[in-house]
């Protein structure tokens, strides 16, 4: 499962066409993750019912940044 998640983050991070349930930026105040001063958009996949990975996406440096990984929804988001 992680081997599948971890190669569409790094080929298509932001690409929700396959399943549109699955993928999605986080609502405020948790749609934003700062890395070296920088504001990045912060995303959730949805990897099973409940594990969700949350990451931030820096487009000009063509780099994600996995910020949580979760077995269960996390709290935050209910």
């Amino acid at each position: 499962m992680m081997a599948v998640v971890r190669e569409r983050l790094r080929t298509r991070p932001l690409d929700r066409s396959d399943n549109p349930n699955r993928t999605h930026r986080l609502k405020p105040p948790l749609h934003e993750h700062q890395v070296d001063g920088v504001r990045l958009t912060q995303w959730q996949h949805k990897m099973t019912s409940s594990g969700r990975v949350w990451y931030a996406v820096d487009v000009v440096a063509r780099t994600v940044w996995v910020t949580r990984v979760s077995l269960t929804a996390p709290r935050e988001t209910h």
